[in-house]
């Protein structure tokens, strides 16, 4: 069974979701689409597709089965309810939506229409989560658990990031991975939550065109149930050619793990990396973990699609289990605004 691929957006994610699609048999980009013209020629070219810069066209041809949503949040619910109306099944990038009801939307559409809506939160596929996984299965660290990750960059030159009405800042795009990694790796649901949040991008040149900042630095702590604990701390505000740094630890009465490359230390959360393990420091001492050689981009949500598409499979990343990260990055949101302690719905 061949499937054709659209892509909406041929930007830096459009054009990982066009390399991780064509390493699958029996996958054609057949179109992509971009407002600029000069995007989508060159992703057409190199392979093989039509240029469109209307969404509505491309998606509208007969011969796809599935779209790419790589376009900003925004347009989201709006592609994807069309796409899910000519019976297309959906890949769809993180942040799902914007607001919970243009989740909802997206997700009745695509049950009204029998089609499938995957959302890439493919953070969950990274090798070294994969493994600190295990290890917490295995209870090598004790229950509960408390989890910290922290991720510090410059401001992003990807401008629609910082937009509010875009992509509603670096809050909202990017927290839903940690999130959402925080309920896979405790298989558990925030009880509430309460953060800090500001805006440390104004007055930087890079941002001089934005007309209204999303808060793109915070500190969030999240409560789970079983007692685990998810703390958060961001900023996507830092002054230009700052270099990143991030960490990501997990302890519990027994023990603790991180993640550490040795030959990137400025490695960000999202980056891969064929030098970076997982260490394990408990009253045994020290334990070493490699950890596999990853795929950029989103493989493992592009590999579910298909067996959910041939195979009737379930998904981990189907639209509901993005709506619960997107309902977290609003809670956030609210608990930042009023400086209160917000229960999770």
């Amino acid at each position: 069974m061949k499937l054709n691929i659209a892509i909406i957006g041929c930007g830096d994610t459009g054009n990982k979701h066009a390399s991780a699609w064509k390493t699958y048999n029996d996958i054609n980009i057949v179109a992509v689409c971009d407002k600029k013209i000069q995007r989508a020629n060159l992703l057409a070219k190199k392979y093989g597709s039509n240029a469109y810069t209307s969404w509505q066209n491309a998606i509208a041809q007969k011969n796809i089965d599935i779209v790419s949503v790589c376009v900003p949040i925004c347009f989201h619910r709006e592609v994807t309810v069309a796409s899910a109306t000519l019976g297309k099944h959906i890949l769809c990038e993180k942040a799902m939506a914007l607001s919970l009801e243009e989740a909802d939307d997206m997700i009745r559409a695509s049950k009204k229409y029998n089609v499938r809506l995957l959302v890439c939160h493919q953070y969950r596929g990274i090798s070294r989560f994969k493994v600190m996984k295990g290890l917490i299965k295995k209870g090598l660290l004790g229950y509960p658990l408390n989890m910290r990750f922290t991720e510090m960059r410059e401001v992003r030159p990807k401008l629609e990031m910082h937009e509010l009405h875009k992509n509603g800042g670096p809050l909202h795009d990017f927290t839903g991975h940690l999130f959402d990694l925080a309920r896979y790796l405790t298989d558990s649901e925030a009880i509430n939550i309460v953060a800090n949040g500001t805006i440390n991008g104004k007055n930087k040149k890079r941002l001089k065109t934005i007309s209204k900042f999303g808060i793109d630095t915070a500190e969030l702590l999240a409560r789970f149930d079983g007692g685990h604990s998810l703390s958060i701390g961001l900023s996507w505000g830092l002054p230009e050619n700052t270099p990143g740094h991030s960490q990501e630890l997990i302890y519990g009465p027994n023990g603790m793990i991180y993640s550490y490359d040795p030959e990137n230390t400025n490695r960000l959360i999202g980056d891969l990396s064929d030098s970076v393990q997982v260490i394990m420091k408990n009253s045994h001492g020290i334990s070493y973990f490699d950890c596999d050689k990853d795929n950029d981009g989103p493989h493992i949500c592009i590999s579910e699609l298909i067996d959910a598409i041939k195979e009737n499979k379930p998904s981990q990343f189907d639209g509901n289990q993005g709506r619960e990260a997107l309902n977290l990055i609003i809670a956030s949101l609210s608990a930042i605004k009023t400086g209160e302690l917000v229960y999770i719905k």
